[in-house]
């Protein structure tokens, strides 16, 4: 097949994967939409007004205000964080926030309190986001194998609803899968720079749970160095900057309470996680009850994805299973925590020259969760549909690898 008409081909199996993509995003549209007009209007008025404003970018933007003041004590605790927050914005009764980041994660946000709070939404997007998108076009590039990379237009478009739900959201997901994405890229060439990367995941720990797996199945010694030493520098000059008394509150008061957070509250952000220890707390279950029951579903299935990655001779199959098995495995994610994970799906599909209709479904499913969730409101047997299809995706996966016999076509770039 001359590349010709591998491109058209390429070209029909992507517009077959963006259709089913962009209707599965319309279908959940009566809940996000306007959620991005308000977040587009508050960005073009510049008034924090409550529908603006209760956005989890207020967290970052108080922690920054506050960083730059001196005196952070009041992020963590829940009592004292919210009346900082209320008395940031000038608005009373703004939804019950918390905050659960270590105190590292300040030296990230700590920029944000230097601008107003439109200007600091609008700057952490861009410069997240751009970041984020430069490393997708580093990956693809990369999995390409020396061929023509896929279109950055397309990737953009399948990536489409990860993007726009940070916007919504006004999140740290750009952020973090960044991190993620770049780690990977550098763990076999710049040791160093990865594990610089993997100590920023420790700002949010239940997303690198699984790397140290990798890394010994990969005999990256050199990156687990540099991981932990960059991990204690991080936590080091926290200490000196921040001083001590933010970790031992973050140990006291912000973990214990989020553990309540998990096990006790409810509302929207339950169906906002892709989990299946959420979807059953969301259908009624005792966080106990659901965490057993999370476990006997995803526990056999992750030790598979763990044998499959040991025996995987492709670096970037080990890189799949190991995303896959991490929101598989851990039960507090978010769909706004995906874009590592969506980033590979993506441009193993625009890679794709051929895939079958299952295939194809599969793949708009997972591109197109981040919009296509919440299921507030549905019926209680819908609400196990997100994490049925990322135990779906990492199932696919294991059989790719485990399975003997004719396996689906992969990228050619393989990883020592």
């Amino acid at each position: 097949m001359d590349e010709h008409t591998t491109r058209k081909v390429a070209a029909g199996g992507q517009g077959r994967l963006l259709a089913p993509m962009l209707l599965l995003c319309a279908a959940n549209a009566v809940f996000w939409l306007p959620q991005l007009v308000q977040v587009v209007s508050g960005l073009a008025g510049g008034d924090p007004a409550p529908a603006f404003a209760n956005r989890d970018l207020a967290n970052y933007w108080l922690a920054g205000q506050l960083a730059v003041s001196g005196d952070v004590t009041p992020l963590f605790r829940q009592e004292t964080h919210q009346a900082a927050l209320q008395a940031a914005f000038g608005l009373e009764a703004m939804e019950v926030r918390n905050w659960s980041y270590p105190p590292h994660f300040l030296f990230v946000v700590l920029p944000l309190g230097l601008m107003s709070y439109p200007a600091a939404y609008a700057a952490f997007l861009l410069v997240t986001g751009g970041w984020f998108l430069w490393t997708v076009r580093s990956l693809a590039a990369r999995l390409a194998d020396g061929a023509p990379p896929p279109a950055f237009g397309l990737l953009t478009a399948l990536l489409a609803p990860f993007l726009l739900l940070q916007v919504i959201a006004g999140q740290n997901g750009f952020f973090f899968a960044a991190v993620f994405l770049q780690a990977l890229l550098w763990r076999d060439t710049r040791p160093a720079a990865a594990g610089v990367m993997i100590a920023l995941l420790t700002m949010k720990p239940q997303l690198g749970v699984l790397i140290p797996v990798l890394l010994l199945a990969e005999r990256r010694y050199g990156v687990i160095g540099w991981t932990i030493a960059a991990s204690a520098l991080l936590a080091g000059l926290s200490l000196l900057v921040f001083g001590p008394e933010v970790w031992r509150a973050f140990f006291a008061e912000t973990l214990p309470y989020q553990q309540l957070v998990a096990s006790q509250w409810e509302g929207l952000f339950l169906y906002m996680m892709p989990t299946w220890f959420a979807a059953l707390r969301a259908m009624g279950l005792g966080a106990d009850t659901a965490l057993a029951v999370h476990l006997l579903l995803t526990l056999p299935l992750v030790l598979a994805a763990l044998v499959a990655l040991w025996r995987s001779p492709d670096g970037w199959m080990r890189a799949r299973l190991l995303l896959a098995a991490t929101f598989v495995l851990t039960p507090y994610a978010f769909n706004y925590d995906l874009g590592a994970l969506l980033a590979l799906v993506a441009v193993g599909a625009a890679l794709s020259t051929r895939a079958g209709w299952i295939a194809v479904l599969g793949a708009a499913l997972v591109l197109a969760l981040p919009l296509w969730t919440p299921l507030a409101g549905r019926p209680d047997v819908l609400l196990a549909l997100p994490p049925l299809v990322l135990s779906g995706l990492l199932a696919a996966l294991v059989l790719q690898v485990l399975r003997p016999g004719p396996r689906l076509a992969l990228p050619a770039q393989v990883m020592p």
